[in-house]
């Protein structure tokens, strides 16, 4: 994490993700190691931590969301989402994230960004594009609100597409030979599908991507 931050600079913003009261591990955390957890990352060159349970379960967030804050980290909440299996009901609806989002506000929890994240990458792009629209009618319009997916069901692009059409202002990318797969959509694919559009992913340079790409195959 030193050698991240030597390399970027001081202005860069270096997220990590956490479980909630779990933190960084499989198993639940003790107050003590939820707020180490915070201020160690914090020490060592973090700017923000994505703060997630997979449950959904607010109450898992409430304390580690209190230790990012206090530390000065920035933090961003996450509402999971998926889609059920063929037959399955009761979850995973845009009225079932807006009743998390509700709880997240309704527990006063501060943060500076929120992030709808799909580890399963199976969420419609219907109901993505329905998800953001309800977020943001619900946020303040300054509200920084992402979109994260994995290609594992083939349909990543049109999800992003979808959450950006909604109001989305960002969506996490990674680059071959890392994209794809379980991973994210790649980059160079996502400017493709953005371009001649009025989406901006950043103004950034293909050929810059293409050399990063290489010292990733030669690593």
């Amino acid at each position: 994490m030193d050698k991240f931050r030597d390399v970027v600079g001081p202005n860069a913003n270096l997220q990590t993700l956490s479980r909630g009261i779990n933190t960084v591990a499989l198993d639940t955390g003790s107050r003590e190691i939820v707020d180490l957890h915070a201020k160690m990352f914090k020490k060592h060159g973090t700017t923000t931590i994505r703060n997630f349970d997979a449950l959904n379960d607010v109450s898992n967030l409430q304390y580690s969301a209190e230790c990012v804050n206090k530390h000065g980290l920035k933090h961003e909440a996450v509402i999971t989402m998926m889609d059920l299996p063929p037959g399955c009901v009761g979850a995973h609806t845009v009225d079932f994230y807006e009743n998390i989002l509700k709880q997240i506000l309704d527990a006063g929890m501060k943060f500076t960004s929120l992030c709808f994240k799909d580890a399963s990458g199976t969420s419609h792009p219907k109901k993505v594009y329905e998800t953001i629209k309800m977020a943001r009618r619900l946020l303040d319009d300054k509200m920084h609100v992402r979109f994260h997916t994995h290609e594992t069901a083939g349909v990543s692009v049109a999800c992003y597409l979808a959450a950006l059409e909604a109001g989305a202002d960002g969506i996490d990318t990674a680059v071959d030979p890392l994209s794809g797969g379980t991973s994210q959509p790649d980059l160079l694919t996502m400017l493709h599908a953005t371009k001649n559009s009025e989406f901006n992913l950043g103004d950034l340079e293909s050929n810059k991507i293409l050399k990063y790409r290489e010292v990733l195959i030669e690593d």
